[in-house]
């Protein structure tokens, strides 16, 4: 099991959060940004995405391997696989996915179903 390197937080660090949260106490959540009618839309195939790059940041942290060791194997910057984890990538390439998973030891399944309705 790999050692924890991670720094303890210092007084500065956890002033600097609990300001953070100070700040964005209130505003409104993702679920309330997002309209029924946009969820209906567009949002069930982001949900299947997000669920998707999880099972891999999942995978990744199993195996014990950083964000920087997946951008040596993928060329990824870690900058750049750390806001596709984080969601802050919202429309990835295919190809980013699948250099993810190959990384991390998974393989990417696409299907498509017939929609009953």
């Amino acid at each position: 099991m790999p050692k924890n390197t991670a720094t303890p937080a210092t007084a500065e660090m956890r002033a600097s959060a609990k300001a953070a949260r100070v700040l964005i106490a209130g505003r409104p959540t993702g679920e309330e940004l997002i309209s029924p009618e946009a969820r209906a839309d567009a949002a069930p195939f982001y949900f299947e995405l997000r669920a998707c790059i999880f099972r891999l940041k999942q995978a990744r942290e199993a195996a014990g391997l950083t964000l920087v060791q997946i951008g040596e194997r993928t060329g990824l910057a870690p900058e750049t696989l750390s806001r596709l984890e984080t969601g802050a990538v919202t429309n990835p390439t295919w190809k980013t996915i699948a250099d993810y998973a190959v990384a991390v030891g998974c393989r990417l399944h696409l299907t498509a179903e017939v929609d009953p309705a």
